[in-house]
């Protein structure tokens, strides 16, 4: 809705700076969306004038609290009140996409927030991510990876709850009683990167590795479509914010704006899931003074599982 909002909105954008053209989220609704000189967009929740608090200002989203504020429709009519506005210092299509539609999830079931201490709340995780995160091709394939994993489940919803909340997080799902790591490459072979903890956890729980093989094809799937594939097959609200603010943490705010285009290679095939202890590891005695181990190792004469057994690890169940 914010971004058909916004879309109507852009087409009459002001032309003097610290004015706002702005839409009520639906008739008789005390939320606007509001675009100013710049094609910034803001959401406007309604505040009081006494409810006071720092600002948050950060370099892409900007969180102001209780401003009188004078919203001109397109149709030149005028609203007036005193509101706290979640602003987008971006004009990017695809980069106000996704804050709008974070925006969306966040303050879904037309949820308004009572005090500026509750915005507060709910906008700084939100502004941090678009100010400190940047992407690159490395992360966008780790992360498509990661959603082709959560697209094969057949309980989409409970892979999205194991799924790790960080890019740097030793394994990407974690379960009651076995974790999995995920390595996706363009290369046409098997051949990933390992630390010696990801496939000897110590600890009482099976540890598992999904290895997929991608090439780059115009008929293949950016992340932000796979993205979006899955989010509208959550059905659970806070579930999905969460879930679209994990991939801004790992893939960065520029999502939609990615035109690498994958699929696995040579088909659906490619997807492959070891045990880690079946895969070799270099011997290092314990009173080794060595730490941080990294190395490689090609799959490709080493026995994945089954099927059927792929598909029983793909439920998450633990």
């Amino acid at each position: 809705m914010l971004t058909d909002l916004y879309a109507s909105l852009s087409h009459t954008v002001p032309k003097e700076a610290g004015t706002l053209y702005g839409i009520p989220l639906s008739e008789g609704h005390s939320v606007w969306l509001s675009i100013d000189h710049n094609a910034h967009p803001a959401l406007m929740l309604p505040s009081r004038e006494d409810d006071m608090r720092p600002d948050i200002i950060l370099r892409a989203v900007d969180a102001l609290f209780s401003r009188i504020c004078i919203v001109e429709t397109p149709d030149g009519h005028s609203q007036s009140g005193c509101y706290s506005l979640l602003r987008l210092k971006e004009n990017d299509p695809d980069i106000v996409r996704l804050f709008l539609t974070i925006l969306e999830e966040r303050f879904s079931n037309q949820w308004i927030p009572c005090d500026n201490t509750a915005i507060a709340n709910n906008i700084q995780e939100i502004a941090a991510l678009f100010s400190r995160v940047n992407d690159t091709t490395r992360d966008l394939i780790g992360l498509w990876g990661e959603l082709y994993i959560i697209h094969r489940s057949d309980d989409i919803a409970t892979a999205v709850r194991c799924w790790s909340t960080q890019k740097t997080a030793k394994y990407d799902f974690v379960t009651d009683s076995f974790v999995m790591d995920v390595k996706a490459t363009l290369s046409a072979s098997p051949k990933h990167r390992f630390s010696l903890e990801q496939l000897r956890p110590a600890g009482d729980f099976e540890a598992f590795v999904a290895s997929l093989c991608l090439i780059e094809v115009r008929s293949g799937q950016t992340v932000g479509t796979l993205m979006d594939t899955i989010a509208v097959q959550i059905e659970d609200p806070e579930l999905r914010g969460s879930f679209l603010q994990q991939c801004i943490t790992k893939g960065g705010p520029d999502l939609y704006r990615s035109q690498l285009m994958l699929q696995p290679y040579p088909d659906d095939g490619a997807l492959a899931l070891y045990l880690a202890r079946h895969i070799p590891v270099p011997r290092i005695d314990v009173s080794d003074p060595i730490d941080n181990i990294r190395f490689d190792v090609n799959l490709s004469e080493i026995a994945p599982l089954s099927d059927q057994q792929s598909e029983v690890i793909l439920r998450f169940q633990s």
